[in-house]
């Protein structure tokens, strides 16, 4: 078994499914470790996100980019095409 390490932990569920979401579209194979306890007694502790050790560097940089896929900034600016 290859070893997992916590990249990143959250309080919201929400927030660690989106980040969760956001790994795996990049092809990062995600654990949720906490899960099943938060289920069974909610508010039980924090959701930890985990990857494999080999992709700790990929998943981390994604996790800290705001945003590189957001939408642009709405413009006032009349289009002239």
């Amino acid at each position: 078994m290859e070893q997992v390490v916590t990249v990143a932990s959250f309080i919201e569920p929400m927030e660690a499914e989106m980040a969760r979401l956001r790994l795996e579209s990049a092809g990062i194979e995600t654990f949720l470790s906490g899960e099943n306890a938060r289920i069974m007694e909610p508010g039980l502790g924090p959701l930890r996100l985990q990857v494999k050790a080999a992709d700790q560097s990929d998943a981390l940089d994604i996790l800290a980019d705001p945003g590189a896929g957001s939408a642009p900034e709405p413009t006032t600016e009349p289009d002239i095409s």
